[in-house]
């Protein structure tokens, strides 16, 4: 950190912990009828009544998850909330409540924490969740932050990964890969910066705004996943892609018990990765996208006789179809050619 810019800001011993959590706390409001209390108790209150508890969580620690040196706070607050949420509607469930764990050392002031929390709070109210507590401690190890989200989702509508059946189609919400090229143009200008790389010049990365926003700050489907409860056709296996196409292939397989085919030559990539991907001949759009990670994208089943209304009325990618458990995982090439499917330590 600079430290003409930490000399401006307010170190967080000045408030204690409890004033700093109320100043963080303050600035979320809950707003959906299920949060009956949100921070300022011992605990938070919700009551989903009828509809069955889905809760998911992501914990993303420095230096492992992300690197401070390019990756700005407000986005690890955003992202850490998106992959958290993303679990719950992964399940075909509305994240409602969102549980808040920091852990901060000595390095950080009350200023980085407001901007931590900024990317928490902008991230809740796109998706419409309520921070609903908040927890600081103190840690010797650098930033690390928790969140727990918790929704309620419809008993006869819930996905899970083993329900794929035989001839079910694989499906897509977007394209896959651009995240991780993101990740790798930032490790590239990083050592352009400190100067490992050998060249003398300022890190550049004009040009790259779309792979860059795909890994510092992404989406999740929500308004697909909204319209496909609406128009009845409710997956019949679902995951949250975070660590690559093939992995999420062969976790609804392995799940289903089935098999599954995809075709590379259907497998969304955008044109951006390509684009990059020339700049180093080390890098490979296709294996950005199979096992590259951090796409937040759903992969999902549907039954083969909901093709028609899937191809005439959806934005989608159906990438290939899921076969009996005694074919395999099977990844099928242009000419033909069908690779065993594979995904580091699966």
């Amino acid at each position: 950190m600079n430290n003409k810019k930490e000399s401006s800001k307010t170190p967080i011993r000045e408030l204690g912990k409890y004033q700093l959590t109320d100043r963080l706390s303050a600035r979320f409001i809950s707003s959906n009828e299920a949060t009956l209390q949100g921070p300022g108790d011992d605990a938070s209150v919700a009551c989903f009544r009828e509809p069955l508890t889905v809760s998911g969580q992501k914990l993303s620690l420095e230096g492992v998850d992300f690197d401070l040196s390019y990756f700005p706070l407000k986005f690890i607050g955003y992202k850490t909330v998106i992959h958290a949420m993303g679990q719950v509607m992964a399940m075909n469930a509305v994240p409602l409540q969102l549980l808040v764990c920091a852990g901060v050392s000595q390095r950080f002031f009350i200023e980085d924490l407001d901007e931590l929390f900024l990317g928490i709070d902008a991230a809740a109210r796109i998706y419409g969740a309520d921070v609903t507590a908040i927890d600081i401690q103190s840690s010797y190890t650098g930033l690390s932050l928790a969140v727990t989200a918790l929704g309620e989702g419809d008993a006869g509508m819930l996905t899970r990964r083993s329900g794929a059946h035989d001839n079910d189609l694989i499906c897509l919400s977007g394209n896959v890969g651009a995240a991780y090229m993101g990740l790798k143009l930032l490790e590239r200008e990083k050592r352009v910066f400190t100067g490992d790389s050998g060249r003398d010049q300022l890190p550049d990365l004009k040009g790259y705004e779309y792979i860059l926003e795909r890994y510092l700050k992404p989406e999740l489907p929500k308004k697909l996943l909204e319209n496909l409860k609406k128009d009845d056709l409710i997956p019949t296996s679902m995951c949250l892609l975070t660590n690559g196409l093939a992995h999420g292939v062969l976790s609804i397989a392995k799940a289903s018990r089935t098999g599954a085919r995809i075709f590379v030559d259907k497998i969304p990539i955008a044109r951006e990765c390509f684009d990059f991907a020339q700049t180093d001949k080390d890098l490979s759009p296709l294996v950005a996208a199979l096992n590259g990670g951090d796409d937040y994208e759903m992969l999902f089943t549907i039954p083969l006789e909901s093709y028609e209304i899937l191809s005439k009325e959806y934005s989608i990618d159906i990438i290939g179809h899921i076969c009996d458990a005694s074919h395999g995982c099977m990844m099928i090439t242009p000419d033909g050619k069908a690779l065993k499917l594979e995904s580091p330590g699966f």
